[in-house]
């Protein structure tokens, strides 16, 4: 399968929402779609992105600690499967014989890792042509996908 090089190019945040929404839009294109993510892990995000550390490790940053301790390394994160209205993400991870390990994951938990660490997000070529919106065209209500 086609991997498709992503940015997180928006955060729209509506207080008192039960979920916010991130925009992934292609790298080398134009199309583009919405993930919806919880209140908690938009805030995660906001502060991945913000570089901001923490006295204690946080859950995500947990996460890289177990990665980093087992000698791996985060390379990148996919959302790699859309079931019904929920998306599935990887981890993509290297191990020490250099073997790319996929973990599963909450698209959400994933782009936060990618952003702590400042690696590629992709998106399988097959979910984003089921997903896409064009450059022009904007998210609708109608259709909540999550992860």
């Amino acid at each position: 399968m086609k991997m498709i090089e992503m940015d997180l190019v928006e955060i729209q945040v509506t207080n008192d929402a039960p979920h916010q929404v991130i925009i992934l839009q292609e790298k080398e294109g134009g199309r583009h779609f919405p993930i919806y993510i919880g209140n908690y892990e938009v805030t995660v995000l906001d502060s991945a992105i913000r570089e901001m550390t923490h006295e204690r490790p946080l859950t995500h940053d947990l996460a890289l600690n177990i990665v980093d301790s087992l000698e791996g390394k985060l390379t990148g994160v996919v959302v790699d499967e859309l079931r019904g209205n929920t998306f599935i993400g990887k981890l993509l991870v290297k191990n020490g014989h250099g073997e790319i390990t996929r973990v599963d994951t909450r698209p959400s938990d994933a782009i936060i890792l990618a952003m702590k660490r400042r690696v590629p997000i992709y998106v399988e070529e097959e979910v984003l042509a089921s997903t896409h919106l064009e450059e022009n065209e904007s998210e609708s209500d109608d259709s909540e996908t999550g992860d």
